[in-house]
């Protein structure tokens, strides 16, 4: 570790927390701030400004004994204090001062004469009311956007601290009349809960995990503090994303100029030298080392599908680390990490060259050695000077950088060395084991050390891999935090046969152990990877959005009669019953079985046994990013805020919904993060969420109809395999992509999330009408076999050419319509009664007309409902 280049990366976070200790009014004395202003304090006018600055050295100051203990030793690292380096970034004397301002005007994509404006600080009034705004409502894609003023914007966030509820933005009149007494009040509280967690944050002795325990917790308070609130500056970009990217920039900045023996005030004031390298990772081949096929058994099926979902996260995360690790960066030089994809600052040197090729040939040396060329990590880079952060230029840096990106996707790894045959494949395998052959995956030799117990009286040998994937997969359900350790670190109880990449050992049950380990430098990473049910975070280590939500076992299934309906086997009874242990994973056939309705007679069901399979993903994605955000305002920061926003539904939001709700319980996340989700769970109930999920996205993102979401429902036995799992859904969802976009499709049916509501409205009604005895299910088949000639109807009516007399059959579908409804409507109704209940029913007509084959959608959720 380099301790300088740390010292640089955290006075860099830390450089505005002054504007969050001065808005929140910390107790500071007249007489500090007074002898202090000259030393921090840039001057205007005769007037000295950004008083933010102070507070930055004050809060230093005052909770020194809270920060690691190497922050205020006048040996740590070279160069400026601690303290001045952080505090002096709008009065830089010293060449690392001049580092970090550099970083932070950058940041923000200011140039030279623009910061200079900022310098001044401009309209100041009433900043401590000025609440964040919501960059999703100033995003499109077409270039019609709204006035460009802060009167036209009508949502902020609450300034609270992230949890997911608060991710939401509010209406902008929650917000607005709070005096300036009452908005520092609410900064208030917020600080003190900061200070207070800031001294219970573990591993002070270890700089590096407490920076990445302090990232998350800078980030849990600090996401809804505006960076900016005066001058012409929109408060869109959040305090914890400016300092962040800030962190990053002065790091690499740093690092480039001390190998290039560069280490001056002009060297480093200058924005045309290409400082920095921008590297981007992409983890190819992510649905295909999910769902990879193969096996002869589908048993563990659930713990594997977790496992295996839960490791692309570890790989993102661990490729991402490794090459800071190579290059000598902290964690906080990586600004970008979401859905398999991350992107790093780093110094543009021949040793960071060198170490980015260095770690790209370890990590997929170890990928091609497991995984046969099925999944790579690609990492490209592009050079880029302090100019091309400057907004208006900043578009055009990303560009290059995404056409690296798509280069590298034609290069995934390099065939000279790794294609032609594996020599020692066949030797690989022992034949003494019942299957030789990994059962699980069907690919890769089985191991004598990787047995899997099935049950309490059946073991299977697997592979390392597959049983590694099973042991993340059991564990993930029982267990909140991760550590990542090193090869030699003492962990206790199971640990990975295959460590990651060959460098990194996981436990998933290494609580009570972390201090030494932490002491002793092998506790490399430790994480809290869950969002608790009462929607906290944890503020003691880094919180890690990465598991998602896996429905568990608990008492009350003993008790559910429904696992045990239908018609099965003795022996497949006994198995069902025998794997409901508290607290492990459920099985897809349990899943399943929950999508059956009760009946008034006890122990009889209705309804079908399937699964219920939701892919969804966010519109026109690579446009929101590239154009979204209007392109004088394009930053890195504002980059940051964007992506870090769009993940948190996903990652935040949703798994805080299906752990909370008590209708989406059984529903198992296999993957949700970035801009997209795969969940298997009872279908009906799967139907349900989609709405609600699509209802919730639109709240989310201030209802702006550029940020939209295509979703897929697919109806699965629970016994298929996974692959053919994914492949249906990725087959619905593609559907509705095809179609236009910002649509749903159930039943292989796609329709607008308008008509989607209004045809649940439909459900509602006949399932009404069926409850009543108004109808019946021979009348609701007669309506599914109409639905097809309404559907023929409307491709008549679509034809350029002419049409044979035969395919006219379908034009009678209203005629018998109206002779289904007279003669099977009510039957049991009294004359009057069924006068009006027929022409109640006969509202059909237009629903037909309307909707045409969609009207599968609410007709056949009654149908597989009750069967």
């Amino acid at each position: 570790m380099d301790a300088t280049i740390y010292k640089i990366a955290i006075a860099g976070f830390l450089h505005d927390i002054g504007k969050f200790a001065e808005r929140a009014d910390m107790a500071v004395g007249r007489e500090y701030l007074d002898n202090n202003a000259g030393l921090y304090q840039p001057s205007y006018q005769g007037r000295h400004t950004h008083k933010h600055a102070v507070y930055t050295a004050a809060f230093i100051e005052e909770y020194e004994k809270h920060l690691p203990q190497e922050f205020n030793k006048a040996g740590w690292g070279l160069g400026d204090s601690f303290i001045n380096l952080a505090a002096m970034h709008h009065k830089p004397e010293t060449p690392l001062q001049w580092v970090i301002a550099i970083a932070d005007r950058v940041s923000s994509g200011f140039d030279r004469q623009k910061f200079e404006d900022y310098n001044q600080e401009i309209k100041v009034k009433d900043y401590a009311k000025t609440r964040l705004l919501a960059l999703f409502e100033d995003i499109a894609i077409d270039d019609k956007r709204k006035d460009d003023s802060l009167d036209s914007y009508q949502y902020r966030y609450h300034l609270k601290e992230l949890s997911p509820e608060n991710i939401f933005p509010t209406d902008v009149f929650e917000c607005r009349f709070l005096d300036n007494k009452e908005a520092r009040k609410e900064y208030g509280e917020l600080f003190l809960r900061f200070t207070d967690s800031l001294k219970a944050l573990l591993h002070k002795e270890s700089i590096p995990l407490w920076l990445e325990h302090f990232e998350s917790l800078f980030m849990i308070y600090t996401s809804h503090i505006p960076a900016a609130t005066v001058g012409l500056v929109v408060p869109d970009i959040s305090l914890y994303d400016h300092s962040k990217t800030t962190a990053a920039l002065a790091a690499a900045i740093y690092a480039y100029h001390a190998e290039s023996n560069t280490l001056s005030v002009d060297s480093i004031e200058k924005y045309d030298d290409n400082k920095f390298l921008l590297v981007n990772g992409d983890f190819y081949g992510i649905q295909d080392f999910i769902f990879t096929s193969g096996g002869s058994t589908g048993k563990a099926s659930a713990k594997l599908l977790r496992g295996r979902s839960f490791s692309v996260s570890l790989i993102t995360e661990l490729a991402a680390d490794m090459l800071c690790r190579e290059i000598g960066l902290p964690s906080s030089s990586l600004i970008l990490n979401a859905a398999g994809k991350f992107t790093l600052i780093s110094p543009n040197t021949r040793a960071a060259k060198d170490a980015i090729q260095k770690a790209e040939k370890t990590m997929n040396e170890w990928l091609m050695k497991n995984f046969y060329g099925q999944s790579t990590i690609g990492v490209s880079y592009i050079e880029a000077s302090c100019n091309d952060f400057v907004s208006g230029k900043f578009p055009l840096l990303r560009g290059r950088l995404q056409d690296a990106m798509d280069r590298k996707k034609y290069s995934k790894f390099n065939i000279a060395e790794s294609g032609g045959s594996v020599n020692d494949y066949l030797d690989s395998f022992n034949n003494t084991l019942k299957h030789p052959l990994c059962p699980f995956c069907g690919k890769r030799p089985s191991h004598e050390d990787a047995f899997v117990n099935i049950t309490a009286d059946e073991r299977e040998y697997a592979c390392k891999i597959c049983r590694d994937h099973i042991y993340i997969g059991e564990h993930l359900v029982k267990e909140e935090r991760v550590a990542v350790t090193t090869l030699d670190a003492d962990v206790r109880g199971k640990k990975l046969l295959e460590p990651f990449f060959g460098t990194y050992q996981i436990s998933l049950e290494a609580r009570g152990t972390h201090e030494n380990m932490a002491k002793s430098g092998k506790l490399l990473k430790y994480w809290d990877i869950g969002v608790k049910k009462d929607g906290k975070l944890s503020k003691e280590i880094a919180s890690k959005f990465i598991n998602g939500y896996v429905p568990k076992y608990i008492d009350e299934d003993n008790y559910d009669d429904r696992l045990l309906a239908g018609k099965k086997r003795e022996e497949t009874k006994l198995e069902l019953v025998e794997s409901i242990k508290d607290g492990l994973p459920k099985t897809f056939l349990h899943i399943a079985k929950k999508a059956l309705n009760y009946t008034d007679i006890q122990g009889k069901f209705k309804g079908v046994e399937a699964l219920g399979v939701l892919k969804a993903d966010v519109d026109n994605l690579g446009l929101i990013f590239s154009q979204g955000i209007r392109e004088e305002r394009q930053t890195l920061s504002r980059l940051a805020t964007l992506s870090r926003q769009m993940n948190n539904f996903f990652a935040v939001y949703l798994p805080y919904l299906l752990s909370t709700d008590d209708r989406f319980k059984d529903t198992y996340t296999v993957f949700a993060g970035g801009d997209d989700l795969f969940l298997i769970g009872p279908w009906n109930r799967i139907i349900e969420l989609s709405a609600i999920l699509n209802k919730k996205f639109k709240e989310y993102t201030c209802e702006n109809r550029d940020v939209t979401l295509s979703a897929g429902i697919s109806i699965n036995k629970p016994n298929e395999p996974v692959l053919s799992l994914a492949d249906n859904a990725e087959g619905v969802l593609h559907d509705s992509k095809t179609n236009g976009r910002n649509r749903i499709t159930a039943f292989r049916e796609t329709v607008t999330w308008d008509e989607f509501s209004k045809l649940n409205e439909i459900k509602d009604t006949i399932e009404r009408w069926f409850d009543e005895g108004v109808v019946n299910n021979a009348m609701l088949f007669r309506l599914n076999e109409l639905i097809e000639m309404v559907k023929q109807e409307k491709e008549i009516q679509r034809a350029k050419h002419g049409i044979h007399i035969e395919d006219m059959e379908c034009l009678k579908w209203r005629a018998r319509l109206k002779y289904s409804v007279v003669r099977n409507i009510g039957k049991k109704l009294k004359n009057e009664q069924k006068e009006q209940a027929i022409e109640e029913v006969l509202t059909t007509t237009k629903w037909l007309d309307d909707y045409a084959g969609g009207m599968k959608i609410p007709l056949w959720q009654i149908l597989y409902n009750n069967r």
